[in-house]
């Protein structure tokens, strides 16, 4: 009996002790540092403007020539070894990879994306100290690249841009016009569904507008915890300040048929969009209240803009919020910590993630849960689930 008692005593220490080391081991661990400046780089073709990939500014970039002198080489720091690489693109997706030598002292190939996202992240081997950045196998077309990161030793850094593809089946569905509307007037919305609750939050922006808003867009929905990449329609930034006006500029029956169809392509439970009024009153806002207003219906007939239809199905959204709708109000509280951003509220990540709009830092907008266009405020526009009671939550009486 004795000896069953120590062993069942010697058990529990061990594991008390495995258990403790497993926790040290975990809270010693450190993002990879960013140590690109410190790094030596050669540079296959177009050395005039290589600088511009490290200058932090996502209105230059570094072009190459085609082919095979379409690559950098890297040398890290003596003593230290390099984790990871991200590369940020220009106006457009590049198909790339990382590159280290084989015994025989041959380049070859250790991880390659298929050009998929205008920002992505590889990995490198253990103990990484000389490696290219490159082309991926079969990819001859010459660099646009806005922004290198190399990473040192230690975890893959929270800034580092993992996308995942668009949502199969998304739970909540985002329609703005703009980069930084998503945070402007939707507030803590995307750090406390995508960042905190982890649900799968798709956000459809209207406007494409100049490439480096569009990196400042990825930069922003990462920091509020979306994975999965965004989707851009065709639309010209236009501004007016009637819907009628903005429908001279924007075709109503192509941007019916884009809304309706994004609708059954992403199958969203909650779908959340703009103020009919356009917040401030931009037309481009308008259209996107209106086009969800006039495609919830459409997108679950048939024989409504058939071709999405066909492709993806129909599909009848549950429920719709619009931002300071009236009627069937709700009040979201982006003022309560979220444990995945550190303590940090939802209105504070929505902060940070404006800041990822450089270029919009001069403007005279600001995330604000308050005034004419606070953005916790919104109105339960059509529900298939029942109203809402506890009105505290677009999910209410959503059953997974």
């Amino acid at each position: 009996m004795k000896d069953r008692r120590w062993m069942k005593r010697s058990l529990i220490a061990a594991m008390v002790m495995i258990a403790a080391l497993f926790c040290c081991a975990a809270a010693g661990a450190e993002p990879a540092p960013d140590i690109t400046r410190n790094c030596k780089f050669n540079a296959g073709s177009g050395r005039k403007t290589f600088s511009r990939c490290k200058d932090r500014d996502y209105k230059t970039y570094w072009r190459t020539n085609n082919g095979d002198k379409c690559y950098v080489e890297v040398t890290v720091p003596a003593g230290q070894s390099a984790s990871g690489v991200m590369v940020q693109w220009y106006e457009h997706p590049h198909a790339w990879g990382v590159q280290v030598k084989d015994e025989s002292g041959t380049w070859t190939d250790a991880g390659h994306t298929d050009g998929s996202y205008l920002a992505e992240y590889l990995p490198l081997p253990e103990g990484t100290t000389v490696f290219r950045v490159a082309n991926a196998p079969g990819e001859k077309r010459h660099f646009n690249m806005t922004e290198l990161r190399i990473y040192g030793e230690g975890d893959i850094p929270p800034e580092a841009q993992q996308w995942q593809p668009s949502a199969e089946k998304a739970d909540l569905m985002l329609l703005v016009a703009h980069s930084d509307d998503e945070v402007l007037w939707f507030g803590g919305t995307l750090p406390r569904y995508a960042g905190e609750e982890g649900k799968v939050c798709q956000v459809c922006m209207m406007v494409p507008s100049m490439p480096y808003r569009r990196l400042e867009l990825l930069d922003s929905l990462w920091t509020c915890g979306v994975k999965n990449y965004p989707v851009w329609g065709n639309f010209k930034d236009a501004f007016s300040f009637t819907l009628k006006k903005q429908y001279k500029h924007w075709n109503k029956n192509r941007v019916y048929e884009t809304v309706a169809g994004w609708i059954r392509q992403f199958q969203p439970d909650v779908l959340l969009t703009h103020d009919l009024q356009g917040e401030y009153g931009h037309g481009a806002h308008r259209v996107c209240a209106d086009a969800v207003m006039n495609c919830l219906q459409a997108a679950a007939d048939e024989k409504k803009y058939s071709s999405s239809a066909k492709k993806y199905g129909t599909w009848d959204t549950p429920k719709c919020y619009i931002h300071l709708w009236k009627e069937n109000g709700i009040d979201m509280d982006w003022r309560q910590p979220l444990d995945s951003f550190g303590g940090k509220t939802s209105f504070e990540v929505a902060e940070a993630a404006f800041r990822c709009h450089v270029s919009q830092q001069k403007t005279d907008y600001h995330v604000e849960d308050w005034g004419p266009w606070d953005n916790s405020l919104f109105g339960l526009y059509r529900s298939l689930v029942g109203a809402d009671e506890a009105k505290d939550d677009f999910f209410e009486n959503i059953i997974k």
